[in-house]
């Protein structure tokens, strides 16, 4: 019994070693650039950074950045110093590897070329300044046939990250602007708000977009990045406007009051799907959903917000505490929308294939 508890015993220490070994590997540098580039900001900021993944010969999964350039279904990377660098060693004689790029880890392949080979052209017309000697090391991607749309549970996983991460960025602008501007008078911090609101939208906007034209191809993505953005200021003035005319309405009455109330909200919280429905309407059937399925969203997420930054925030306390209260709320509220929305946009996706 005490020789087979030893052998299940070893044999455990074995396999978590084996797992261990199979992790993806990276220094805390590249792991940060990766997180960067895999994040919605990212993948448009760092364009001509991608990031290849593949196995070493001792079983470990290395994932690293690197500057490419692309065109179609090549990619060239110019290794620098590589003198000092070993990863491209792997690829003297053609392997296989991963390579993300438009949102998603594609196959492909990947072999050292020298500078004179034909492929080097594409990286000559990319970065048309740089110098080139015969020294340097290239090595050459060819991926493989494109995946298709986005569809089911990726377009669900990769609409959330990218999302949550882009409006929490977004929601930071106007809560760091409202928590500076609060004692300014309204000349000043309303229009602040606003600016902030729709810097808010169009970051909002362009992480939704960013997974939109892997799933809906045709999707005019600049027009939704400004619809969410002119949204995203309107609902700020929408939702400004009580503190902004309480001594004017402060006389009417109840009922008139309830329902001037109750009608701004619905159209604060329709106001960013509404916008986006006049162009997602000619991509996918019964867009109008979309309306309902962003209000609902909102609604359950400032409540999450509120529910959780309400009670923590108390007078007097540091504004740090107080922002940093806010941004933990903001979080929360981000996912908390990003995972209604990502819901909604899958089954009119699915809908549209089927």
């Amino acid at each position: 019994m005490v020789e087979q508890a030893d052998t299940d015993d070893g044999l455990y220490r074995r396999t978590r070693s084996q797992e261990r070994r199979n992790r993806p590997t990276a220094s805390w540098p590249n792991r940060l650039v990766s997180w960067w580039l895999r994040s919605a900001i990212g993948s448009v900021v760092g364009r001509s950074m991608v990031l290849v993944r593949y196995p070493a010969r001792d079983g470990r999964i290395i994932v690293l950045p690197v500057q490419a350039a692309r065109s179609g279904l090549q990619a060239v990377v110019l290794v620098g110093d590589s003198g000092n660098k070993h990863w491209w060693r792997h690829f003297i004689v053609r392997n296989t590897l991963s390579i993300f790029v438009d949102r998603r880890w594609r196959s492909a392949t990947g072999v050292v070329v020298d500078p004179g080979a034909d492929s080097v052209k594409i990286y000559r017309s990319a970065y048309p300044h740089r110098v080139i000697d015969d020294h340097q090391v290239f090595v050459a991607i060819t991926l493989a046939e494109s995946p298709g749309p986005l569809r089911g549970r990726e377009l669900t996983r990769l609409w959330f990250w990218n999302v949550t991460i882009a409006e929490f960025f977004g929601f930071a602008v106007p809560a760091l602007i409202g928590t500076s501007t609060r004692d300014f008078p309204a000349v000043i911090s309303l229009p602040a708000l606003l600016i902030a609101g729709a810097v808010e939208g169009t970051l909002l906007g362009l992480g939704q977009a960013s997974v939109l034209r892997l799933a809906l191809p045709h999707l005019p993505r600049r027009r939704w990045i400004v619809s969410t953005s002119v949204a995203a200021a309107l609902a700020y003035l929408i939702g400004l406007s009580p503190s902004l005319l309480a001594d004017r309405v402060s006389h009417w009455p109840v009922v008139v009051l309830a329902g001037a109330g109750f009608s701004l909200g619905v159209i604060l919280l329709a106001s960013i799907g509404t916008a986006q429905w006049l162009i997602l309407r000619t991509e996918v059937p019964k867009a109008q959903i979309w309306i309902i399925a962003t209000a609902a969203a909102w609604l359950v997420g400032l409540g999450v917000f509120l529910g959780f930054a309400m009670p923590l925030w108390r007078p007097g306390q540091p504004q740090l505490l107080t922002v940093g209260i806010g941004l933990a709320g903001g979080l929360l509220m981000a996912a908390t929308t990003s995972a209604i929305t990502a819901i909604a946009i899958r089954r009119l996706v699915d809908k549209r294939a089927r």
